[in-house]
């Protein structure tokens, strides 16, 4: 069963969570697209994308993810690693090292 997906925002102190759950895909991606956006627009001090609630990752969901640290030179995001399978994607890609993940 394939899970829909969400990307739900939640503001922590200072820090804005961007919380994407459910299969980020071809389909997920635009969405997380527009609420990355959003959070980079904010006024946020730091932005938190928690990746704990992704059960599965493609490339389209990959560059999603990616495109918003790197665009913003990486210093107010960073992320909370998820699942095994997710974590694989960005291992295989490369960006293990690339992104910000929190220990």
């Amino acid at each position: 069963m394939v899970d829909e997906f969400e990307a739900d925002v939640s503001v922590r102190g200072e820090e804005l969570w961007v919380l994407p759950r459910g299969d980020l895909d071809i389909a997920g991606a635009p969405e997380l697209e527009e609420t990355l956006s959003l959070a980079l627009a904010s006024d946020a001090k730091s932005i938190v994308i928690d990746l704990r609630g992704l059960e599965f990752v493609d490339s389209s969901g990959l560059r999603a993810l990616a495109q918003a640290p790197l665009a913003e030179g990486g210093d107010r995001i960073s992320f909370i690693a998820g699942n095994e399978h997710v974590q694989s994607v960005f291992r295989i890609a490369g960006l293990l090292d690339q992104l910000p993940f929190r220990a």
